[in-house]
């Protein structure tokens, strides 16, 4: 048990150190989803029961048909008090965002009735700061 157990971690630490090499934790980093399966299957275990530790480590993963993708989760130090410093990461995170994501907000934007506006308003600001960061660090980067 504890030979796998350190199999298991050694695999962790060098799928850190690629995630690091190509820009993590500043930006999300994707890895070929059949290769990290086979690569953990080859080792003996499960690449789930990796993806579950790297959820304890704050470091989400997103599958999708071709990639599973790492991210770094927010945390609550990182939301900003102050209005217009929030305004200023949902500025950045906009700009950040790929061409097709940011068509499909704006498009559901202006699809919205000014009651639905004022609806989300109120529910934003009934969350507390953990909540709001989990809601952030689900978006696309």
């Amino acid at each position: 048990m504890q030979d796998s157990q350190n199999q298991i971690e050694e695999f962790m630490q060098l799928v850190l150190r690629n995630l690091e090499k190509n820009g993590f934790p500043a930006q999300a980093v994707s890895f070929p989803l059949d290769k990290m399966y086979e690569s953990a299957s080859r080792r003996g275990f499960s690449f789930n029961k990796i993806r579950t530790l790297f959820e304890e480590k704050n470091i989400e993963t997103e599958l999708t048909t071709d990639h599973v993708i790492f991210r770094q989760q927010a945390s609550t130090e990182d939301l900003p008090d102050d209005p217009t410093q929030m305004a200023e990461l949902a500025r950045q995170m906009l700009q950040n965002m790929e061409p097709e994501k940011l068509a499909q907000i704006q498009k559901l934007m202006t699809q919205l009735k000014p009651e639905d506006l004022s609806a989300i308003q109120e529910q934003w600001e009934s969350m507390s700061a953990a909540e709001k960061a989990q809601l952030l660090g689900s978006m696309p980067k």
